[in-house]
């Protein structure tokens, strides 16, 4: 992975992502990565395995069936919220 930058921003339950010198490919790692602190943290709040790999899954599948959405409605929501 390359220098790049991507920083997050909420405000007013509004996330925004804005990012400098990164790709598709850079993306997709910071997001692997940041599916693996999420499941950690989980698991040191007392989670078990399978209760992280569920909330998980719940998540992406969530995340898909909004882009499906956007996708159909014809109006991607590019911003990230």
């Amino acid at each position: 992975m390359q220098d790049c930058k991507l920083i997050v921003t909420v405000r007013d339950d509004k996330v925004n992502f804005e990012g400098q010198d990164i790709s598709v490919e850079e993306l997709a790692q910071i997001a692997g990565f940041l599916q693996v602190f999420v499941g950690m943290e989980g698991l040191k709040r007392g989670l078990d395995m399978d209760d992280v790999k569920n909330n998980m899954l719940d998540i992406h599948l969530s995340a898909m069936e909004t882009l499906d959405e956007q996708l159909r409605g014809g109006t991607p929501d590019t911003d990230g919220s």
